[in-house]
């Protein structure tokens, strides 16, 4: 059963930094604080999604021209970077000379992209207001499907753009790069196009998004001045908001730095400003259209712009309702002075996709030789992690494992230890014919870890002493370890206790399961635990960092009780927690024996390659840029460290030659601090290979033919 002590954990910590905003807003009174906290807002946006790209040449060629009766719909192409192209329509307006005003539209989470019928209906009313429009295909929509598989005819991971989105955003996150930065950059490049057209008047811009495209228009309203005026429709964030779904909608620390993501569009004062929210969503997240009001107005009023913020709610699911499709066009016009004149939308029938596609089998994967951003990423991560020569001794060796682990230290960015790791006995039992103690330890206020604690019933009950000790790490938690008999009653027999512990928001304290018969790459990009995971990332927690301290606060209760003999701890990692264990084990630097089974080999195959399966609470943003997980494992050293059956980013197993490959620069640190011997890399074939390979490595005193009983 969830309790939801690590959803309180992240919350009561984002809260804290929402009072200290506050604070800081209570105190501006004055047009000149107002514009010196719009200008921290820039900023911070600004560093978190990092340098924009330099500007190459646009390159725009259009494919054809549609003439209707109110407006002309030029479909056109154009390079955001080059080689990457972007597939629009350009709506140029019939009933007014030029030049016109122009509103950049950003699409959301619709999978045809640009000809989404909403959109469509938006760019025609605007055009009948004299106002021309951008809509162009976002990456991973419409015809730039980033996946696309030919036989399925769509992205190969699903039709739900955001799994897609999130899939290339992990990958993009590792290398320190954010996809809003690329989803951001076509949007802008999509405003030089326009300013860049005679019948366009480039003074007069605004943007125009809904759903995922209303939040890019926030985004962009922090980071383009060229914009006059913004109309969102469902960007539903609150003042309270931790993060959005997918990849592109977080600003990693954004929170932690005082800044809610509402303030985006306090950035965007005393601009004219349009906030449109849909009668669906009012049921899933109540009265937005008063509460961001009441929450944007006093930044208007600093301006003396009380009239430029302007909110509507209109029946009807997500998306430009007809509603919100006629405030948007009448917003625009009186934004950029063309009066208040009342135009009745069309009920003409939207064209359809293959009258507006650019491409010639619809798709810009298979129809252009062109670059995407997956093999824009590709060639970036060539030179990631930065190469390190091999250590020429000993006392080299020893100083690449301080430099590894004062990186490591920033990446993980632990919790301060604060009062010693107490533990709390629930219950003494026995099973599999063991003696068992379960319990809970205290790490940190608020947060508990289930535990159980297996040794040799003859062993609890005549008090023979300390012994050795295996803490197992299971991704499924503690439960996942406990279910194994075999393995616990053997390892007991072979002289060693076992502790196994659920790490935060695993097992016991596991953050919200996904639907069992849900889809297994919205559970990994999308799901409840890789939400949790971006929370916590905005709030400026690493949930990661905290599952490895919780492993070295237990390392540290272990070394406290007087049937374990402190010198002689052993960590077993099995999947995710083989990258809890390795980390563990290389900070902690006392560790006998460390074994990794099934755990990742390396975080730049998830970055080679362009699928993977492994979860987003193991990525650490920007971790290229300094090390892998290679590196990490040379700080083990000279401790014996286990790799067995390392996989790649597919979760398939290596052989032993491609891990060797891998871990060359470890096997180097660790001869020269001539601990060759200590470093291991094993593949076995079935369950009593597996077992008896496990207790080799922890030195359990058992004959490999002891195992052969062992269950497939």
């Amino acid at each position: 059963m969830n309790d939801g002590i690590v959803q309180a954990y992240i919350r009561k910590t984002a809260e804290a930094h929402m009072q200290r905003r506050r604070a800081t807003l209570d105190a501006i009174k004055t047009r000149e604080q107002a514009e010196a906290r719009q200008a921290d807002i820039r900023d911070a946006v600004a560093e978190i999604i990092g340098p924009f790209p330099e500007r190459g040449e646009l390159k725009p060629k259009t494919i054809k021209r549609l003439e209707r009766d109110s407006h002309v719909v030029e479909v056109l192409t154009y390079e955001s970077l080059p080689g990457m192209v972007v597939t629009a329509n350009l709506y140029l307006p019939r009933s007014a000379p030029g030049p016109h005003p122009a509103v950049v539209c950003p699409v959301g989470h619709w999978d045809e992209g640009k000809v989404n019928g909403d959109y469509q209906r938006l760019a025609r009313m605007l055009a009948q207001r004299g106002i021309a429009s951008l809509v162009f295909d976002a990456a991973g929509q419409g015809e730039r499907v980033q996946l696309y598989d030919v036989t399925l005819r769509r992205s190969w991971i699903g039709r739900w753009p955001p799994i897609e989105h999130t899939l290339i955003g992990n990958q993009l996150t590792l290398s320190g790069l954010h996809l809003a930065n690329f989803m951001l950059w076509d949007t802008i490049r999509g405003l030089d196009l326009l300013a860049a057209r005679p019948e366009i008047d480039g003074a007069r811009l605004g943007a125009a998004g809904a759903g995922s495209g209303g939040t890019l228009t926030r985004m962009l309203c922090a980071v383009e001045p060229r914009l006059c005026a913004a109309v969102t429709a469902a960007d539903n964030y609150a003042p309270d908001s931790m993060g959005g779904e997918d990849a592109e909608q977080n600003l990693f620390g954004l929170l932690a730095r005082g800044f809610s993501f509402l303030d985006l569009y306090a950035a965007f004062a005393p601009k004219p400003l349009l906030l449109a929210y849909c009668g669906d969503d009012r049921k899933k997240h109540g009265d937005l259209a008063a509460r961001n009001r009441e929450e944007l107005a006093p930044w208007y009023a600093h301006f003396g712009a009380a009239n430029k913020l302007e909110t509507m709610e209109a029946e009807g699911p997500r998306g430009f309702t007809r509603g919100i499709r006629a405030r948007a066009a009448s917003f625009f016009a009186q934004a950029f002075g063309l009066g208040d004149e009342d135009v009745r939308e069309s009920n003409a029938p939207v064209e359809s996709p293959d009258t507006l596609q650019c491409t010639e089998t619809g798709q810009v994967s298979n129809s252009l030789n062109t670059n995407d951003l997956v093999s824009h990423h590709f060639e970036i991560v060539r030179r990631l992690p930065p190469a390190v020569a091999l250590p020429k001794d000993a006392a080299d060796a020893k100083a690449r494992q301080k430099a590894f682990r004062e990186q490591i230290g920033r990446y993980l960015d632990m919790p301060e230890p604060a009062a010693k790791v107490s533990g709390e006995v629930e219950s003494r039992s026995s099973d599999w014919g063991l003696a068992v103690e379960k319990g809970r330890l205290i790490v940190e206020d608020g947060i508990y870890l289930p535990y159980s604690f297996y040794t040799e019933a003859e062993n609890a009950a005549e008090g023979r002493g300390a012994r050795p000790t295996v803490l197992a790490l299971h991704e499924r938690g503690l439960s996942a370890i406990a279910s194994q008999g075999p393995w616990m009653t053997r390892l007991a027999a072979g002289g060693l206790n076992i502790m196994a512990i659920d790490v935060r928001g695993t097992g016991e304290t596991r953050l919200e399961a996904p639907p069992h018969d849900g889809d297994p790459y919205h559970a990994l990009f999308v799901g409840p635990e890789a939400q949790w995971t971006r929370r916590a990332l905005n709030a400026g927690l690493n949930l990661f960092g905290c599952r490895v301290f919780d492993v070295l606060k237990a390392l540290e209760h272990l070394r406290s009780r007087w049937d374990v003999q402190g010198e002689r701890l052993s960590l077993v990692g099995v999947g995710r927690g083989a990258l809890w264990a390795l980390y563990a084990a290389a900070l902690d630097g006392q560790v006998e024996r460390t074994v990794l089974l099934r755990g990742l080999s390396t975080y730049k195959c998830l970055v080679e390659h362009h699928r993977h399966n492994h979860h987003f609470s193991l990525f650490l943003p920007g971790v290229l840029q300094a090390f892998d997980l290679p590196h990490v494992a040379a700080c083990v050293a000279p401790h014996r460290l286990t790799l067995l059956n390392a996989v790649n980013q597919r979760r398939e197993r290596l052989s032993r030659e491609e891990v060797e490959r891998a871990y060359a620069l470890s096997a180097e640190i660790f001869k020269r601090l001539d601990a060759g011997a200590e470093l291991n890399i094993r593949t076995t074939d079935s369950a009593p290979e597996t077992l008896a390979a496990l207790a080799d490595a922890l030195g359990a005193s058992a004959k490999p033919e002891d195992w052969n009983d062992w269950p497939a």
